[in-house]
């Protein structure tokens, strides 16, 4: 593991530490026994800083990077930072790679230096990552129909029984899902398409628990506590399925058009789980609105109440201190709290864009202030998609 984090790359990534090109013979020269007596003498010893201060600058490191960095330092810092209590990560995203194979280096933008990392990838054909991820990320390879969780920064894999199931999305991988037990939930269809998948993989039994439903399970659903949430791509209605029953417990309708304010609604439908709630949140857009013109309807699901106390969609105006992460394929949520100078009530999510429908259309990372109902552009120095994935060393 030590290996593969070793070989971590930064472009441009700024040094928290000042080297001296002098030579010790050079020094010994320019100064006098007394000046070089004092200089050592004003030299801080940076490794006999108190364990409980060097914690808490720990816990202030929200870059993966600067983490291993301080790690590297020496031995107290080393042991004051441990990999298994990391200090809450921003998102990077990955680069989308070759569908044919994974071949040299993984790219990573990271949110809060703006910087590209690369990473030594597996190098094997036939095999893509799949996202959204919290520490490990899917590694598919679709001839054999094999799942496997990759940590891409330490290189740590773990094969998975087989599933046979056809156009898999990962729906939730869970942090650490192997030593904390957490599930890993995939959608998709059956080989003859006619019915949908959703597929549990349990760490502690080690096997699939395999849930077919007649309508067909996509990207962007969601799970949280045992349940899933479906949406209909042609009604628009969700499914609330308890993985625990295999049942159906609600079919909630699409929240009223007349909600959207006359705006009609022709973008993607995310499913959202964000400090516990089910949120609907909606893009409007297309290749050809620009970033501005691009507009969020979000919705909380109301399971208690509602006409005659069937759940329904509540249009909600804000989100609190929680940060959405949108990529073409799922979304979750992040508190600001935990990252100094993030603000909440706001979205980064992943636009295509193109100046006419002749031109091939350009990924752009954006965000969206809820409050203001306004969409900027930022710094993106990828143009394929990829996905979100929160890094760590575990």
């Amino acid at each position: 593991m030590n290996h593969q984090i070793a070989q971590i790359q930064h472009h441009s990534i700024p040094c928290n530490f000042q080297f001296s090109n002098q030579s010790p013979d050079s020094k010994r020269h320019s100064t006098t026994p007394m000046a070089e007596s004092q200089s050592f003498a004003r030299t801080p010893d940076w490794s006999i800083l108190p364990p409980e201060l060097l914690q808490i600058i720990a816990k202030k490191l929200p870059d993966i990077s600067d983490f291993v960095k301080f790690r590297a330092v020496c031995t107290t810092w080393r042991s004051s930072a441990c990999i298994s209590d990391p200090p809450p990560q921003l998102p990077w995203f990955l680069e989308e790679q070759d569908l044919l194979g994974l071949e040299g280096d993984l790219r990573f933008y990271s949110l809060f230096s703006g910087k590209i990392h690369t990473v030594p990838s597996p190098n094997l054909s036939n095999n893509w990552l799949r996202g959204r991820a919290h520490d490990y990320i899917i590694l598919y390879n679709a001839p054999l129909c094999q799942f496997s969780l990759l940590n891409p920064l330490t290189g740590r894999k773990v094969v998975l029984p087989f599933l046979d199931i056809a156009g898999p999305h990962p729906v939730w991988v869970g942090p650490d899902p192997i030593e904390s037990g957490e599930v890993v939930v995939l959608s998709g269809n059956s080989a003859d398409f006619k019915t949908g998948i959703l597929a549990l993989y349990q760490p502690v039994e080690r096997e699939w628990v395999v849930i077919e439903e007649s309508c067909s399970f996509h990207r962007r659903d969601a799970y949280f506590n045992g349940m899933y949430y479906a949406n209909e791509e042609e009604t628009g209605d969700t499914k609330v399925i308890s993985t625990v029953t295999r049942k159906v417990l609600h079919v909630v309708p699409p929240p009223p058009e007349d909600e959207n304010e006359g705006d009609p609604i022709t973008g993607v439908t995310y499913l959202v789980q964000s400090s516990g709630d089910i949120l609907r949140v909606v893009l409007h857009d297309n290749e050809l609105i620009e970033v501005a013109d691009c507009r969020f309807y979000i919705y909380r699901l109301d399971l208690r109440s509602g006409s005659g106390g069937n759940p329904r969609w509540v249009k909600i105006s804000s989100i609190g201190d929680q940060i959405l992460f949108l990529d073409d394929d799922n979304g979750f949520s992040l508190s600001c709290n935990d990252f100094s100078g993030f603000r909440g009530n706001s979205i980064y999510f992943i636009k295509w864009h193109s100046q006419d429908i002749y031109d091939p259309p350009l990924s752009l990372l954006c965000r969206y202030d809820i409050a203001e109902a306004r969409a900027e552009p930022l710094n993106f120095p990828f143009t394929k998609v990829g996905t979100w994935i929160v890094p760590s060393l575990r």
